[in-house]
């Protein structure tokens, strides 16, 4: 069986773009304005379906036979989808670099259009996210990181060149 290549995190490019109001359409500007924040050490893209119960299942206190288990099970069904982006990096020692780290810091609270791409692929994931968290430890002693976490608003894309 062959061996598959080792693809690390790095290696990957994620961009951003701070917007004025959330958008589902790609910003036609992205990929001249875009900030970059190159080798990260992690990020993660994660994407989830929520689930709803259409039966209702026997609730805390409904009178049951002794040893006998619930009488009734719900049958989850697909509901809303949802996304978050979590990234963390070291403070590189680029001005460039540096700048987009404190631009994405100071976007707290802000929307921004965001796209990830790993080295292997010819496809960026993304689309429109809140930035919730931003964090820059300052330690006594070795490397400085910064972490940020994002919370998709709409739908996430696969491939962002289908966002228009």
């Amino acid at each position: 069986m062959p061996q598959l290549d080792t693809i690390y995190g790095e290696t990957s490019v994620f961009r951003f773009l701070i917007l004025d109001a959330p958008t589902q359409v790609r910003p036609p500007n992205f990929d001249q304005a875009a900030l970059e924040l190159p080798e990260l050490t992690t990020s993660d893209m994660p994407v989830t379906v929520a689930t709803v119960a259409r039966d209702t299942p026997r609730m805390y206190g409904t009178p049951a036979s002794a040893g006998s288990g619930p009488t009734s099970w719900a049958k989850p069904a697909p509901g809303q989808g949802s996304w978050t982006v979590s990234l963390s990096g070291n403070v590189q020692p680029t001005e460039a670099q540096r700048a987009a780290m404190e631009a994405l810091y100071a976007a707290r609270g802000r929307y921004v259009w965001v796209e990830r791409r790993m080295n292997a692929d010819d496809a960026n994931e993304g689309g429109c996210a809140l930035v919730t968290s931003t964090g820059k430890p300052i330690p006594a002693d070795g490397i400085v990181t910064f972490t940020a976490t994002l919370t998709g608003w709409g739908r996430h894309f696969p491939d962002t060149r289908q966002a228009v």
